[in-house]
């Protein structure tokens, strides 16, 4: 099976390099093409005004470039230009750090973004995602040591794992689809899994903003973004926040085809 790997992260993130050296271990036909730098929150921003460079990315176990671009343009790059003609059966971004639940975090997330690209090319994708322990978004927004952290590098691994397993279902599965996989905090080996539907934009009882969305707090009059995660109010069943405060692998389907259709 030939796997084109991306992510927001960038190429140096430890949970991206540990999901691809998961599936070089399978023997896979494997390639990535990820941001040199962190792109995290760029969505399907693409480098329009400005060139790109690609250079070659060692010590991965398989062919890999490191570019200056965002997500988008890793797997569109990829696709018309660095892997020759050798159309991919899959794409997977991730694995992040950070879960991408919520209509509003999934399109201003850079890794379902990688994987939007995938599919609009017409091949089946995967976004996986790990929750953070405790506060998600205040845990990135401190740049904390995730990798001294041997709980969540424990679940990185058990997630990788999982990922390599989904990856053998989708590849069979319909063009123009991404599967949007959050994974909770702590993965284990056998952790269940739900198929759900993206939770809305919510307000907690008192809350002053919206919850399970990103927003700009001002501060000494500038503007700093920041993440609120109010959990006054439960989100409803089913849903991919839902699933994971009861600690499943929450899976959500996104088929383009159906975007904007009647019915």
């Amino acid at each position: 099976m030939k796997v084109l790997l991306t992510n927001d992260d960038g190429i140096y993130s430890a949970a991206f390099q540990r999901l691809v050296r998961a599936l070089v271990e399978k023997k896979w036909e494997v390639y990535v093409s990820a941001p040199a730098t962190e792109q995290s929150g760029v969505g399907r921003a693409c480098a329009l005004t400005r060139s790109v460079s690609v250079a070659p990315f060692g010590g991965l176990g398989c062919t890999a470039w490191a570019v200056s671009g965002t997500p988008l343009d890793c797997v569109n790059l990829a696709l018309t230009h660095l892997l020759e003609g050798k159309r991919p059966d899959l794409v997977i971004s991730g694995i992040n750090w950070g879960v991408n639940v919520s209509i509003p975090v999934i399109f201003s997330s850079g890794t379902v973004s990688g994987a939007i690209e995938g599919a609009t090319f017409g091949i089946p994708s995967i976004a996986a995602s790990q929750c953070l322990p405790g506060q998600s978004g205040q845990y990135i927004q401190r740049k904390i040591d995730f990798l001294a952290h041997e709980g969540l590098m424990e679940s990185i691994d058990r997630a990788a794992e999982r990922t390599a397993r989904y990856a053998e279902e989708v590849v069979k599965t319909s063009d123009n689809v991404v599967h949007n996989i959050n994974f909770p905090y702590p993965m284990g080996a056998d952790t269940a899994e739900e198929v759900t539907v993206l939770s809305n934009v919510m307000r907690g009882e008192g809350a002053e903003y919206p919850v399970y969305c990103s927003l700009y707090e001002r501060q000494n009059g500038e503007y700093h973004f920041s993440i609120k995660q109010d959990l006054s109010v439960m989100p409803p069943p089913g849903t991919d926040v839902d699933a994971l405060l009861r600690g499943k692998i929450s899976r959500s389907i996104i088929d383009l085809r159906r975007l904007c259709q009647r019915g």
